[in-house]
């Protein structure tokens, strides 16, 4: 017997609101689940062949990734448990839209690969632009122009200057 609000057999949950509509999104969000906790487990493991520091006192460029892919494994763990309770928490009903997704990933590959070149404060500033262009919505000029020089206040001014780390 399997009940309807869970994803696990012999279950003593209570039906969710809203019937049979509960499982649409479930296949969905367990590959976004699995992807998460791939994706910081990665993190996790690369974040371990930074170096140590190098004075008393000092974590070293290792800590920040290590604490952001361990809140992040903890995140995709309470998500997948979610998700293997039954939670509906949404998904895509309709069409992917192909060419916008293929864009953003372009754009992103694209900035990864060109921040070496002419900096990361530039690149995050310029790709943050490039991609407001790629979503509908009034004055887009004005939105992606407001987008990257905001982003590229944000990396140059507060990693490079107040932070004083080496930006590519």
């Amino acid at each position: 017997m399997m009940n309807k609000a869970s994803a696990v057999s012999n279950s003593n949950l209570s039906p969710a609101p809203g019937g049979e509509a509960i499982r649409s999104h479930f296949w969905q969000n367990l590959v976004a689940a699995g992807i998460f906790l791939a994706w910081n487990a990665s993190f996790l493991i690369m974040s371990f062949a930074l170096p140590p520091g190098h004075s008393r006192g000092d974590v070293g460029p290792g800590s920040l990734p290590m604490q952001v892919s361990i809140f992040g494994l903890i995140v995709s763990t309470v998500y997948l448990i979610q998700v293997l309770r039954g939670m509906d928490l949404g998904g895509s009903s309709d069409k992917i839209d192909v060419p916008r997704v293929a864009g953003l990933l372009g754009l992103f590959i694209a900035v990864a690969l060109s921040a070496n070149w002419i900096g990361l404060a530039l690149c995050l500033g310029i790709g943050t632009g490039v991609a407001t262009l790629l979503f509908p919505g009034q004055k887009p000029f004005v939105r992606a122009l407001a987008t990257g020089v905001g982003f590229w206040v944000i990396a140059y001014g507060l990693f490079g200057k107040l932070l004083e780390l080496p930006l590519p």
